[in-house]
C-alpha cells in the first residue's frame, strides 16, 4: 500500500534533508520509498548533496581481506562504518566475490 504524505510532511523532508538526514534516512523514517523522497525534494527545488564515495581503494582493499578471512559483510561493514549495502557494491565493481548469505537457497 502506497503511503501519501500529508504537506506538513513534505515540508519536514525538506527541511530535514537541508540539516543533513539522508535521502535512505527520511525514506525509513517515513516508510516511503527513496524515489518519492527525492521527488518532494525535487518539486522543493532542495539541491540535492553530491554524492561522495565513503570508501577509498586502499579501505576497499583492506576490508575485502578482513571478508575474505571469513568475516561478514555486515560484521566488516560495522568494522569501516559504512552500510552493508555500501561494502557489496564497492567489493562488486573491485571484482571480489561474494559469498551466498547462509541459510538462502539459491
Amino acid at each position: 500500500m502506497q503511503r501519501r504524505l500529508s504537506a506538513s510532511d513534505v515540508d519536514d523532508i525538506g527541511d530535514a534533508y537541508v540539516r543533513g538526514s539522508s535521502i535512505d534516512q527520511l525514506a525509513r523514517s517515513y516508510g516511503v520509498n527513496r524515489t518519492t523522497i527525492i521527488k518532494h525534494l525535487d518539486n522543493q527545488g532542495v539541491p540535492r548533496r553530491r554524492v561522495v564515495r565513503k570508501m577509498t581503494d586502499a579501505l576497499v582493499a583492506e576490508a575485502a581481506a578482513k571478508y575474505r578471512d571469513g568475516r561478514s559483510i555486515a560484521t566488516v561493514a560495522d568494522e569501516f562504518n559504512v552500510d552493508s549495502r555500501t561494502l557489496g557494491r564497492e567489493f562488486r565493481k573491485a571484482g571480489v566475490p561474494i559469498r551466498p548469505r547462509r541459510g538462502w537457497a539459491y
